[in-house]
């Protein structure tokens, strides 16, 4: 059995041999969690510039202010374009081009969000605000291939409703009837049940 001054000569020559070693694997410790605070500091930042960015941007929207609201839309969508609110600048800029009249505009605004978010939420929006802004065009076809998409639930209702208002367009009544009805009848029905039975009653149709 080793007496206590062996043992330390041991542990001595021990860390003479690996004590580097370990010096090393606690800077790197050290550096790594070091690094991922700065990485969540860093994106807290982003969030938070981008935050105000978007602040400015609804301001200059609800104010009509379309200079402004151009400058902070480019200044999301080029400095913060991982963010969500680069897609809301776009989904900002389609609604302003809307009131404007200025639809060729809107939609490209839209494709832009609908080709970038995936299956986020923002892109179901963004889907059912081009098929609107295509129909408004007379784009009726094109319309209803963008409401194709595999929407969640939600957006149910308004889906058959924007396809009842293209299959009216198109003349084709019985199926513009069953998409209204069909939203009418969504889980979570339709903004406003008055006007979409005042379509109903426009096309004729008996409940």
């Amino acid at each position: 059995m080793e007496t206590e001054e062996e043992q330390v000569e041991r542990l001595k020559a021990w860390l003479k041999e690996n004590g580097m070693s370990i010096v090393f694997g606690i800077i790197i410790g050290v550096g790594g969690i070091g690094g991922y605070q700065y990485w969540t500091d860093r994106q807290e930042t982003i969030a938070a510039e981008a935050s105000g960015h978007y602040v400015q941007m609804i301001a200059a929207l609800d104010g009509g202010n379309s200079q402004l609201l151009n400058e902070q839309a480019d200044i999301l969508i080029n400095e913060y374009a991982a963010t969500d609110y680069a897609l809301m600048a776009q989904l900002a800029l389609a609604r302003n081009h809307v009131t404007n009249g200025k639809f060729d505009q809107a939609e490209l605004a839209l494709q832009q969000v609908v080709g970038s978010a995936g299956q986020e939420p923002l892109a179901y929006v963004a889907r059912t605000r081009l098929a609107a802004v295509q129909i408004q065009n007379g784009q009726l076809e094109p319309a209803l291939a963008t409401l194709e998409a595999d929407f969640p639930d939600e957006f149910s209702a308004r889906v058959d409703e924007l396809r009842g208002d293209a299959y009216a367009l198109q003349g084709k009544v019985a199926q513009a009837i069953e998409a209204y009805r069909s939203a009418k009848t969504a889980a979570m029905g339709p903004a406003n049940q008055t006007f979409l039975q005042q379509k109903l009653d426009d096309l004729g149709a008996r409940d």
